[in-house]
């Protein structure tokens, strides 16, 4: 008598700082999914370049499934990128069916994926913050709006390169002699960079400029932590601009409910503090709560719903579209 196959879910979270595949069996919801990572997101003159990233996540994924003796029944997927760096969603169901095979797709912007991790397929509102920032408050039904994700030279506003930038502003501020300047920023600046001279070229140059701008947000924390006011204020106004976007997020007819996630949040109180406060100001019938997962289980949660109720599910172009084969 031979053994019972196993069915699996798979999925997969794609973003500019790394990609992560995680496998879970179907009838074990409650049950720690195995995890493998990938490339991150590289953008060229045609957008995104999908097929590279899947190359360097899905066979691990894939050969765990074979290796148990199972079958893969569905795949959720979260890409940032998604609404604003490609040319739709086509092409990605076909990169993600040419080595998924004709299997049931959950394709969404790591916002959708982030806010059902969050919350859930109730409904609400999410803010992921990490070198860039996006909004989404969606009912998943017809409520969908969508808040920033205008990357570090248009928007960003609250994000990691957002607040790196303005630490660098403050820094360069104490090294002209202006207002508002922070010697221990500047002193931050030079120990990372050397002779604040240099730092145009340093930053203009380089094809990554929004992580550069982001990894100096780590400095800005540290001289916060440190009692330096002006890195204080940046963060607080960052928590601000973060609990603004949430308030936009909540439209007409999104459930009053929000949360965050992204690993700007690892500053902890720095950052939530005043995000809280100002978030209770604008928006004092809303509920903030803590998130119960990230974009990797909002990805997995949407496999899952694909496959229990696959004619309710909620297809949004371009925030959340599903496929059994290529289009």
């Amino acid at each position: 008598m031979s053994a019972v196959q196993s069915e699996w879910i798979l999925g997969l979270d794609i973003g500019g700082s790394g990609s992560r595949a995680a496998l879970q069996r179907v009838d074990a919801a409650g049950e720690p999914p195995t995890s493998f990572t990938g490339a991150r997101i590289e953008v060229g003159a045609a957008g995104i370049a999908l097929p590279a990233i899947l190359a360097s996540l899905l066979p691990q994924a894939l050969h765990a499934v074979a290796e148990r003796g199972g079958k893969l029944l569905a795949a959720g997927v979260g890409m940032s990128g998604l609404l604003s760096l490609t040319a739709g969603t086509d092409d990605a169901h076909r990169a993600l069916h040419a080595q998924l095979g004709p299997i049931p797709v959950a394709l969404a912007s790591d916002a959708v994926t982030s806010l059902v991790g969050g919350l859930g397929i109730g409904g609400g509102a999410v803010v992921s913050a990490g070198t860039g920032v996006v909004g989404l408050g969606t009912d998943f039904s017809r409520c969908w709006h969508r808040v920033d994700g205008w990357g570090h030279v248009l928007g960003d506003l609250g994000s990691g390169s957002w607040i790196g930038t303005a630490g660098l502003r403050a820094a360069l501020a104490a090294h002209d002699g202006r207002p508002g300047g922070s010697p221990a920023l500047l002193a931050s600046l030079r120990e990372r960079w050397g002779a604040p001279e240099e730092l145009p070229r340093k930053i203009y140059t380089r094809d990554d400029r929004a992580g550069v701008l982001a990894a100096f947000a780590k400095d800005v924390a540290g001289a916060a932590h440190d009692g330096d006011a002006v890195a204080a204020g940046i963060w607080t106004r960052a928590g601000s601009l973060l609990a603004d976007n949430l308030a936009a997020a909540l439209g007409s007819g999104v459930p009053p409910v929000a949360t965050y996630t992204g690993g700007l949040f690892d500053a902890g109180e720095l950052l939530l503090e005043p995000l809280a406060e100002r978030f209770r100001e604008i928006r004092p019938d809303a509920e903030l709560r803590p998130p119960l997962g990230g974009s990797l289980d909002g990805a997995l949660a949407l496999a899952r719903e694909l496959l229990r109720a696959p004619a309710t599910f909620p297809d949004q172009e371009p925030y959340l579209t599903s496929r059994r084969v290529n289009p």
